[in-house]
């Protein structure tokens, strides 16, 4: 058997040196003569998910219903309300003790007023803490809002002494 002194794989290394020239001569393709690569990104400053498309905070009466304050409201919904009592407020995809807000009687209280309550303090003895802490009146308000634009089960609370309940709460 004769010896090899000469073991380099001369095939392997011209087929490296091949592919480094190929990739370089396409970069200098791309880069220079095409002009670079465009993805198609739009790219913006990123917002909130819960911020809404305009300035809730601006609203002189935030507990008036309006398109824009439920809208806003269903934004916070989905940020804060939909992990418990589902998506849509029917409990699909839902916690099984939470409260339906689509359909059923409310355990602490029917209206506006009462659901401004309960997303403020709570309620005692339930999975519903109070949000006070969390959301902003105007928040809650638009919250109120958005519940009362799905319910079946809508308040009878007079415009009048929810303009009053809602001056004089925080």
């Amino acid at each position: 058997m004769s010896e090899n002194k000469d073991f380099h794989n001369h095939h392997g290394l011209l087929a490296m040196l091949g592919s480094i020239a190929f990739v370089s001569l396409f970069f200098i393709y791309i880069v220079f003569v095409q002009g670079g690569v465009d993805l198609g990104e739009n790219v913006s400053e990123p917002t909130p998910l819960n911020a809404p498309k305009y300035d809730l905070a601006s609203e002189k009466e935030p507990w008036v219903s309006s398109p824009q304050i439920v809208d806003a409201g269903k934004k916070i919904y989905k940020m804060n309300c939909a992990s418990c009592h589902g998506t849509n407020g029917d409990l699909v995809g839902g916690i099984p003790n939470a409260r339906n807000l689509v359909e059923g009687q409310w355990k602490a209280g029917e209206g506006v007023v009462a659901h401004f309550k309960v997303l403020q303090n709570g309620v005692p003895g339930t999975a519903m803490v109070g949000f006070k802490a969390q959301l902003k009146s105007y928040e809650r308000w638009a919250l109120v809002n958005f519940i009362e634009s799905i319910t079946k089960n809508k308040s009878k609370d007079a415009a009048a002494d929810i303009a009053i309940f809602a001056t004089t709460a925080d």
